[in-house]
């Protein structure tokens, strides 16, 4: 089985870590042409990650976090630089590297990030998860914390083809997102009001969610929730129905 590298990989700052990679995982070495289709994703793997937050108020050094993203991959280290905030108690991240297992430095850099939550925050909400259901885990962070529930995170998918970590602005879009593996869909419930809350619901074209329903509940005069139903019928968010909310005591 060989592996090729994109141009990127071939500079001299990414070689010797995309060479060690290659190494551990048993792959060879080919000329520049993308990080190819292997390995291939495993949707059955679960993974996880661990984190070490700093010691105390006195320690600046960076969170550092280790997951295996793949079971066809090393084991990656992740090194969140932060600073305080303006904020008294909060924390605000720089930059997160990358580096694979027992290499001393990262094969990418992700700057900036926009994180600022309360310190109480472990690890600035730093998760490393299957967000598109590829079987490659991806990474999220908090962005900041709302007063309401609709909790909004920056996330970065996994690109098996460029082997690096990949923004996703439309993903970020979506908050508090709750991800169904076995459904393949993300759920978004959010509240736009006291008077108005809902869910969402979301599929993935390519690694671009769409929302394909929604139901929203808006309490009128007198207490009375009305719940309406959208979904999405020929590229558009229609109106499909009407009804009284069957949980009215929210």
């Amino acid at each position: 089985m060989a592996i090729c590298l994109s141009q990127k990989f071939t500079s001299k700052r990414f070689v010797p870590a995309a060479m060690a990679l290659l190494a551990l995982t048993g792959v060879a070495m080919t000329p520049a042409c993308g990080f190819a289709a292997e390995p291939l994703g495993d949707e059955t793997f679960e993974g996880g990650f661990s984190c070490l937050a700093p010691s105390g108020p006195k320690d600046l050094g960076p969170i550092t976090c280790q997951s295996v993203i793949n079971p066809s991959l090393p084991s990656f280290d992740f090194s969140l630089y932060w600073h305080g905030g303006e904020a008294a108690g909060t924390r605000v991240l720089d930059r997160i590297d990358i580096r694979a297992k027992g290499e001393a430095g990262p094969f990418q850099s992700l700057s900036p990030v926009e994180s600022s939550v309360p310190d109480t925050i472990a690890h600035n909400g730093f998760e490393v998860v299957d967000l598109n259901f590829d079987g490659f885990l991806d990474m999220r962070v908090i962005r900041f914390l709302p007063a309401g529930p609709n909790t909004p995170y920056q996330n970065w998918l996994w690109s098996p083809e460029q082997a690096k970590f990949i923004a996703n602005p439309a993903l970020d879009e979506i908050t508090s997102p709750q991800f169904d593996a076995d459904a393949q869909e993300i759920t978004s419930d959010w509240r736009s009001s006291a008077a108005e809350h809902g869910s969402d619901i979301y599929t993935y074209d390519g690694d671009t969610p769409v929302l394909i329903h929604r139901e929203t509940d808006t309490t009128g005069a007198g207490g009375v929730c009305a719940r309406t139903f959208y979904d999405r019928i020929e590229d558009e968010l229609r109106k499909t129905g009407d009804g009284p909310c069957t949980d009215q005591d929210e």
